[in-house]
């Protein structure tokens, strides 16, 4: 809205009137009352139009003439209606924003935040994994979905974030509704299968709404989920990073629960729902990348009490060049080609890749992080 758009409306004008009485009564009082003596000055007229505007009337500043006297109960009977109209369409618009919010009517402007496009019984879980693992600590959450306000209000009261909470009212299949919630300056998304939708029409909005977050920010992280296993490669192709089929895994875990039921248990404390051994996320530090695999074992387990179980690649965004060779003359013709027709060589994210237990051998300097158990009891890092 513009400025003068803005002047048109009821706010704008109430603010214009206040302007323009203020101003008449402050030539005015200095007309009729200070343009001779001590207290003679523009801004002393200037002070008293705002205690009589505001009906304060410190008393410092009388009118001594009839005519001052005249302008001043004017004043004050105008004042009266005009700032209490003001203050009151003041509070009104404050209390129109908050409901606003509330309901996820509003656009977010903020940056580093986690997106949820979608909402299920699960996703609780998810944001208390994110809040073990510190993310939600430092980025503000997003929701995006189309439950009820009674719903909203359960949620918001659940996961007890305060004002890290945001949503966004509408369907996670429409452009205009994932754009309210800022994509392009999120850290990570995550897409969720509806429960109040059939699975087929749950993955179609999956699938659309990774589309168009795609074409809003191309290199932001997006991780899904997802009903039907058929659909999973839909979702691959529409530019989902990774991709989880809802019970895929938990089948699979159900089926080695029959060799041992300890299995589960293990399985649990690493994701983090039982009470030790949680899987946790170390980045490699340049001493440790000079080590092999197995002295950076022994020395962990030494200095911190934790055990390595893998060695992790991060992923990182690649082009062409990246894949291109430069002696190659029809690598570089290729090269040429994009370029003189505008086209992005962005091929987008490459990873990340995990080596389970590599050799004791296997140089470190090849590596950016290690999985690692915690010991038992380790508190979650801050």
């Amino acid at each position: 809205m513009n400025f003068i758009a803005w002047l048109k409306t009821g706010f704008g004008k109430l603010v214009l009137a206040t302007a323009g009485l203020l101003l008449l009564s402050t030539f005015g009082f200095y007309w009729l009352e200070l343009n001779e003596g001590s207290n003679s000055g523009i801004s002393n007229a200037f002070w008293w139009s705002i205690v009589t505007l505001t009906t304060v009337g410190y008393g410092d500043l009388v009118p001594a003439t009839v005519p001052g006297r005249i302008l001043g109960a004017l004043v004050m009977i105008s004042g009266i209606g005009l700032v209490t109209s003001l203050t009151g369409n003041m509070a009104s618009m404050l209390v129109e924003q908050k409901a606003k919010k509330r309901k996820g009517l509003l656009t977010v402007k903020i940056s580093d935040h986690v997106i949820i496009l979608g909402w299920n019984d699960y996703a609780y879980g998810l944001v208390e994994s994110l809040l073990k693992q510190t993310l939600l600590k430092t980025f503000n959450l997003v929701i995006v979905c189309e439950v009820a306000e009674e719903q909203r209000d359960e949620i918001a009261f659940k996961l007890e974030l305060g004002d890290k909470l945001h949503f966004v009212h509408g369907s996670i299949c429409k452009a205009n509704v994932i754009a309210r919630a800022n994509p392009e300056f999120a850290k990570t998304v995550y897409v969720l299968c509806q429960d109040n939708l059939e699975s087929k029409e749950a993955d179609q909005q999956a699938i659309y709404a990774v589309l168009a977050l795609r074409t809003m920010s191309p290199k932001v992280p997006i991780y899904a989920e997802i009903a039907k296993y058929e659909n999973k490669e839909h979702l691959r192709r529409a530019g989902a990073n990774e991709i989880l089929v809802r019970g895929e895994i938990s089948a699979r875990m159900m089926g080695m629960m029959g060799i041992n039921p300890s299995i589960l248990s293990f399985f649990r404390n690493l994701l983090g729902i039982g009470n030790s051994g949680r899987l946790t996320f170390k980045p490699c530090s340049e001493k440790d990348k000079l080590k092999t695999w197995g002295e950076l074992c022994l020395k962990t387990r030494q200095s911190e009490g934790t055990l390595p179980v893998a060695a992790c690649k991060l992923g990182k965004n690649i082009s062409l060049q990246d894949v291109m060779d430069e002696s190659s003359a029809l690598d570089q013709f290729i090269m040429e080609l994009f370029e003189n027709s505008g086209h992005p060589t962005a091929l987008g994210l490459q990873g990340p890749e995990v080596k389970m237990n590599p050799p004791d051998s296997e140089p470190m300097a090849l590596y950016d992080a290690l999985l690692i158990i915690s010991a038992e009891g380790e508190s979650d890092h801050d």
